[in-house]
């Protein structure tokens, strides 16, 4: 499922981290010239991202298994359809 980003409705968070944390941040933001906030914003987004593909991927997981003797026997119908 894509995320969707709306430019026109922010909310704010806030939460803690500790300090060795927030001087990396501020080490990459100063580095990078990004706000802080933008990099948490790329952060979570990235963080959305991995959980929604490892659901996916687990999703798939699921049906590939609980369809397996399907499969199974379908390799097998088809097992002599290119032999003479």
């Amino acid at each position: 499922m894509p995320v969707i980003q709306s430019e026109n409705k922010k909310e704010r968070l806030s939460f803690f981290i500790n300090s060795d944390l927030s001087n990396k941040i501020n080490e990459i933001s100063e580095q990078k010239n990004l706000t802080v906030s933008d990099i948490a914003r790329k952060a979570l987004l990235n963080f959305i991202k991995q959980v929604e593909k490892e659901k996916i991927e687990k999703d798939l997981e699921a049906g590939y298994k609980a369809n397996y003797n399907y499969y199974l026997k379908s390799q097998d119908d088809w097992k002599y359809a290119d032999k003479e």
